[in-house]
């Protein structure tokens, strides 16, 4: 068995710390005046497998229908000093 990725671990944490709930999640992550780890984005990847799915709609926005998702996002890129944001969003159509 090998050792735990660090999007594993926060994952691991973060479910133990919040109940899912499933909606539309943005991650809002912005490493200002630096350049983000490439751990960081190999990291977002294996979130992505853990929740199945979720995807970057922006460099520097991650989307998932997972909560416990968007908060380990959150936390990755806190770990990686960006600064972060959480929101739930609703699709609103417009006629």
């Amino acid at each position: 068995m090998g050792r735990k990725s660090l999007a594993e671990k926060l994952y691991e944490q973060v479910k133990e710390d919040h109940e899912e709930e499933l909606g539309t999640w943005l991650a809002l992550y912005d490493f200002k005046g630096l350049k983000p780890n490439t751990k960081f984005w190999t990291n977002v990847k294996r979130v992505m497998n853990l929740v199945n799915g979720g995807s970057l709609i922006q460099y520097s926005i991650f989307k998932t229908a997972s909560k416990i998702g968007a908060i380990t996002v959150i936390r990755l890129a806190k770990h990686y000093r960006a600064e972060t944001i959480l929101y739930r969003a609703e699709r609103m159509e417009l006629s």
